[in-house]
């Protein structure tokens, strides 16, 4: 089975945390962003992840913080990074793969 690829901040990206979200600044593009609580938490399990981390492995983590069900999760969790991808937040670096002919 092919691992998925894992997501990552985008360098220059700062969070600033409270207790109803987080603050996230794109120092390179010098725009703040306003995360709600949800959007806060999958923030902090990928920043707390130096080597990134999977959908799944985002989904697994916040299963015990939410009690929705894991399909729900799953689909609000891929919203929420689509969202903050399309924003150049994060990202998803592609493996290179050699040629070996």
């Amino acid at each position: 089975m092919r691992d998925r690829p894992a997501w990552f901040p985008v360098p220059g990206v700062r969070s600033i945390y409270s207790p109803d979200g987080a603050v996230l600044l794109d120092v390179s593009k010098g725009r703040c962003y306003s995360l709600n609580f949800v959007a806060a938490q999958i923030w902090v399990t990928i920043e707390s992840s130096p080597g990134g981390i999977t959908l799944e492995g985002i989904v697994d983590t916040l299963t015990t913080h939410f009690r929705v069900s894991r399909p729900q999760l799953k689909r609000d969790v891929s919203d929420s990074l689509s969202e903050l991808e399309r924003l150049g937040l994060l990202h998803q670096p592609v493996a290179q793969i050699a040629d070996c002919t």
